[in-house]
């Protein structure tokens, strides 16, 4: 691992503190697989990242440039009712006013 990605290696303490963060509940050997992950995600984007590139490449947010030439006409964004909706709702395990109950999501704030 070259010096940046030994500097930007995720800690025990910082994976330990996410963990926290994400609400996860995971056994010793979960955790030490997905810390290991995370490290070799980040070595991987270093890797890219020594990439040297001219100075004349566009930046992209994908590998193929697609132009109109060989890109597909927008289709129409069609609104088409829904023929049973009734069906539909039948399938929720709670409704009110034909809106599908969720339940609550817990917050906390965080410090």
């Amino acid at each position: 691992m070259s010096e940046k990605s030994q500097q930007q290696a995720i800690t025990q303490e910082l994976f330990e503190h996410l963990v926290e963060l994400a609400s996860l509940e995971l056994s010793e050997e979960e955790a030490g697989y997905l810390r290991r992950e995370l490290n070799n995600q980040l070595k991987a984007i270093d890797e890219l990242d020594a990439i040297q590139l001219d100075v004349g490449t566009r930046v992209t947010t994908h590998g193929v440039p697609y132009t109109k030439q060989i890109s597909p006409d927008a289709r129409d964004d069609d609104w088409q009712a829904c023929p049973n909706p009734e069906d539909i709702l039948a399938q929720a395990p709670e409704i009110r006013d034909r809106y599908v109950v969720v339940p609550d999501i817990p917050h906390t704030d965080l410090e």
